[in-house]
């Protein structure tokens, strides 16, 4: 009679790191032999190109020192900073791909760890999730391009994943993998030091609440808080040396600026995205001068100045019409929009469509594209994404009728609401990439619902 013995967790693991690096180099390489860097670059990349070649001449010749080893530009974080400028060390000129072939292995992690959050819902669900890793969409084009949001995940997970280990098993293990990957996601996205401030206090309540609190359980939350404080406090502390401020990042006025006034009055009264931005720069010349500080972050403070006084005339209705639409269309803008062959097709942008109110512009730009080609891609890949997320939804549903592993299930819903917080208005497939981890837990959740309770847990 044949064995129906399933495969020990550490050869499904094998098997499923080998075919999610093999998906992953193989899109890369692809699309690197047939588009060169362009293949390999969005919006920004050049410029983290840019920067990362300058860092690795000036590591070359002996140039870094002080601050400067945390990067030459306070607006990049230092764990993106080192490896573009370690792929630039490696090989210059295919510095692109190289990085990108990193982000396939760092990628192939996030789908390990992925199958380990899951196993700690239940083991039925490990493979399932994992392999809806293997094969996300987003988290395969999002690291075929050179951006820090593939390295962010993969601490992020890490950090999803100790925390959930320490919530079941309050263990040093565990909480250090939380502290060293809240302070490794700092140091790559500064838009983590809020909720990681949350998370300690968190894990705090939560041993009160399950009644373990103790003196050594109180040590580790301490610990993991001064990883993840002294992470903050470096960058805090380099930006007051070299410019006189405690703040992390200068990036938070030409975001509210550029991005969140003119999204939230095309939420308010449709007026299109672009004209604002150019009133939002004409208000900040006209105020400031028609050359702005060198200075980011007083280049900052006076992009917030402008901001701040017309956020309040938009009105919160306007705010929180601006957020929801901009959670829909991060939940549900397909990445393969994101991919450089789709996303260089000639077409007109989602924020240049014309439409009298959002949803007119969101039906104009699926359905009345100046592309066809783009449209249908676009209308394959959404009506995709709608069977993942009902998916997703009824894996929430079979997990939260467990009842079982509840504050974990808490982590990572919180840890998905804040992304969409955060986030805002702006949409874009890559901004919610920090969500696939728990994300595809619920894809492993949904796909075993049917039998997830059928008999008991393996353990």
């Amino acid at each position: 009679m044949p064995s129906t013995e399933l495969p020990s967790p550490a050869v499904q693991l094998a098997k499923l790191c080998a075919a999610a690096l093999a998906i992953r180099w193989v899109y890369d390489i692809a699309l690197y032999f047939a588009m060169g860097d362009n293949g390999l670059l969005g919006v920004d990349s050049g410029d983290y190109l840019s920067r990362a070649r300058l860092h690795a001449a000036e590591l070359l010749k002996g140039g870094i020192s002080g601050w400067s080893w945390l990067g030459i530009d306070v607006m990049q974080m230092p764990v993106f900073t080192w490896s573009t400028a370690l792929s630039a060390l490696i090989s210059d000129p295919r510095a692109a791909l190289v990085y990108v072939l990193f982000q396939g292995i760092a990628d192939t992690g996030i789908c390990a760890i992925v199958y380990c959050i899951a196993r700690e819902f239940d083991p039925r669900t490990a493979m399932p999730a994992g392999v809806a890793a293997a094969i996300n969409p987003t988290q395969i084009v999002a690291a075929g391009m050179l951006y820090p949001d593939t390295p962010f995940t993969l601490f992020v997970a890490l950090m999803l994943l100790g925390t959930l280990r320490w919530l079941k098993s309050p263990s040093w293990c565990s909480v250090l993998v939380v502290g060293l990957a809240l302070a490794a996601a700092v140091w790559t996205r500064v838009l983590i030091a809020p909720f990681g401030a949350a998370l300690i206090v968190f894990l705090l309540l939560a041993s009160l609440v399950t009644r373990r609190f103790a003196r050594t359980v109180l040590a580790q939350i301490c610990v993991a808080g001064l990883l993840y404080g002294a992470a903050v406090g470096t960058l805090s502390l380099r930006n007051h040396v070299q410019y006189g401020t405690w703040q992390l990042t200068p990036q938070s006025g030409m975001h509210l600026s550029r991005w969140i006034v003119p999204l939230v009055k095309q939420a308010k009264d449709g007026t299109p995205w672009r004209e604002t931005y150019e009133e939002m720069e004409r208000r900040t010349h006209d105020r400031f001068g028609e050359v702005l500080a060198d200075d980011p972050f007083e280049l900052s403070r006076q992009y917030t100045t402008i901001a701040m006084e017309e956020l309040p005339r938009l009105g919160a209705a306007a705010i929180v019409k601006a957020w929801a639409f901009g959670a829909a269309l991060n939940v549900g803008t397909p990445a393969i929009v994101l991919s450089p062959p789709v996303l260089q097709l000639p077409r007109t942008g989602f924020y240049d469509t014309p439409g009298a109110n959002m949803t007119e512009k969101m039906f104009n730009f699926m359905f009345r594209s100046d592309n066809r080609l783009y449209a249908w891609i676009l209308l394959a890949g959404t009506v995709g994404l709608i069977v993942v997320r009902l998916l997703q939804l009824a894996g929430l549903a079979a997990l939260i009728r467990t009842g079982q592993n509840y504050l974990g299930l808490l982590v990572l819903a919180g840890w998905c609401a804040f992304i969409l917080l955060v986030n805002g208005p702006i949409a874009s497939p890559k901004y919610r990439l920090p969500m696939e981890p728990a994300l595809a837990v619920l894809t492993g959740a949904g796909w075993r619902a049917r039998t997830l309770f059928s008999r008991p847990s393996p353990g």
